[in-house]
């Protein structure tokens, strides 16, 4: 290993164990926030995840001074506390994930979640609920599940729909549902 790669690994390495304990710490406190998922014991059911991403307010809010230059995304970005995304093979063996998506919706509706999205296909199942409150939406999550993956995910925080647009228009995202 060059000198080069020796000094990155080495401030990659600080830089983790700074960030540690202020991600670990500020996920135990979105847990009390009214946007927060409990998708319950996903390892048991699939395994471990393939790609899984839990950013806190910390991170986001050096995401959001990152973003300064585009000032719909960096608006947006200041009203975020938390995004959680848990994404797992499912080898074809989709009826775990399908009950996990049930048990996780029956939840989201007794906590009065209001579901925008519900597809169910053949082997598929796409489900997206919204928390609102009067001052607008607390919390999202997407629960998609089909032959190749199980995909999780939660934003929390205050999220204003029309600045969720602005920033979905401007990079070209598509959000309509056929």
């Amino acid at each position: 290993m060059n000198n080069l790669m020796k000094k990155f690994a080495v401030a990659a390495a600080t830089f983790t164990l700074l960030l540690a304990p202020p991600v670990l710490a500020q996920e135990d406190e979105l847990k009390d926030m009214p946007g927060y998922v409990d998708f319950g014991s996903l390892e048991a059911v699939n395994g471990e995840p393939m790609v899984m991403v839990n950013i806190g307010a910390f991170l986001l809010g050096f995401m959001s001074q990152a973003t300064k230059d585009d000032p719909e995304a960096a608006a947006l970005m200041e009203g975020l506390k938390g995004v959680r995304i848990n994404i797992y093979s499912t080898e074809g063996e989709v009826m775990p994930a399908m009950d996990q998506i049930n048990d996780v919706k029956n939840m989201l509706q007794a906590q009065n979640w209001e579901p925008i999205v519900q597809v169910k296909e053949e082997g598929e199942n796409v489900q997206i609920f919204m928390k609102a409150d009067g001052e607008g939406m607390q919390g999202l999550t997407v629960m998609a599940v089909d032959a190749n993956e199980a995909v999780f995910l939660n934003i929390l925080g205050s999220i204003d729909p029309n600045k969720l647009g602005e920033v979905m228009d401007k990079f070209d995202v598509d959000m309509d549902v056929n």
